[in-house]
């Protein structure tokens, strides 16, 4: 039965992997072109050489990085589409699953060896492709990439697209986007109608682990700063990247609070900020300095008669990571043991 299915899928099985092994390699070989650059970033603009005049092969080697960054981390959809829902559906819809069904070999069987002979090299090059991204990505990240990253663009691995473009999650997410296509081609046995299902269903999937379960896998960092802190942003110790979860004022009791800026930004305005005629400039300077303190304090009291008592940033910092992925990875391996268990009760429903 095995060889059967190798001689019936053996295209869809080299053209999938095949393909997704040599992004694989164009990604090393991109690693290896900006290994030692101090200008290349892990994940930066994608055709920035072009607007910039840089045509040098590290610019290059990282905008192809970025665009396979990108192109990885939708993967497990399109494979879940073109090659999960095609495995049985195309052949239910042709009738020529009759075949198969009439013989000896079991049920089971049958749909065993086309999960384990079709989506097992697919999901073993796709752990490759991702494993290889971490590293070029590795490769990439400048000495200042830190600080950059962290501050203004928020390009944190434990989010979108690295997060889903890396080893284990990539590998995860493609077998479960591959055992839910199956499913939902064994459901609906229709081609297009389960292609189109399994789009909306794997994105709304990985979405939801985004959104909804990523930023639980541990208590977040919480940062709190006094109401009159000029900073309003996370600075971690080590300078590390970080996923910034929240940010904004809070009372005594840490629950979000409103400010209404309209109600403070009257404060000072009776002031006398101007020199005066006969005021020495060392004279000013220190005027200056009081009235900015007295300034500071009543905005203070304004913002406390609102009820605030400080704002507070909520981060995961990078060097989670490896754990989150372990634990994404885990909960999606367990998902798609929940989908086979439809998966069969589908199975033994189809009449020959």
């Amino acid at each position: 039965m095995i060889w059967v299915t190798w001689r019936q899928f053996r295209t869809t099985i080299l053209a999938a992997a095949g393909g997704i092994l040599a992004l694989a390699v164009v990604v090393l070989i991109c690693g290896l072109g900006i290994r030692g650059s101090d200008r290349a970033v892990p994940f930066g603009t994608a055709f920035g050489c072009p607007k910039t005049g840089d045509g040098s092969a590290a610019c290059w080697s990282e905008s192809l990085i970025t665009l396979t960054t990108l192109t990885t981390a939708v993967l497990p959809v399109v494979l879940g589409a073109l090659v999960g829902v095609t495995v049985f559906s195309r052949d239910i819809e042709r009738g020529t699953h009759v075949l198969g069904l009439s013989q000896s070999v079991s049920r089971l069987r049958w749909y065993w060896s086309r999960v384990l002979v079709v989506f097992t090299p697919i999901t073993l090059a796709a752990v490759a492709l991702g494993f290889t991204l971490e590293w070029a990505r590795s490769a990439a990240a400048g000495p200042d990439y830190a600080y950059i990253s962290t501050r203004w663009y928020g390009y944190s691995k434990l989010t979108f697209p690295q997060f889903q473009a890396s080893g284990l999650a990539v590998g995860a997410y493609t077998l479960l986007a591959l055992i839910l296509g199956s499913l939902v081609g064994l459901l609906l046995r229709n081609l297009l109608g389960a292609m189109a299902v399994t789009l909306i269903a794997m994105t709304a999937l990985m979405v939801g682990f985004q959104l909804g379960a990523r930023p639980h896998y541990a208590s977040p960092v919480v940062e709190a700063r006094s109401l009159d802190s000029q900073y309003r942003v996370a600075y971690t110790t080590d300078d590390e990247t970080i996923w910034q979860l929240s940010e904004g004022y809070v009372d005594a009791q840490g629950r979000r609070a409103e400010f209404d800026y309209r109600k403070c930004n009257q404060i000072g305005e009776n002031y006398e900020w101007s020199q005066r005629p006969d005021e020495t400039l060392a004279a000013y300077e220190a005027r200056e300095a009081t009235m900015i303190g007295m300034q500071d304090r009543e905005f203070a009291a304004c913002q406390r008669a609102q009820g605030l008592d400080r704002y507070e940033v909520r981060y995961h910092p990078d060097s989670l990571f490896r754990r989150f992925q372990v634990i994404e990875a885990s909960l999606a391996l367990m998902l798609s043991a929940l989908l086979i268990i439809p998966s069969l009760w589908a199975v033994r429903r189809l009449r020959p």
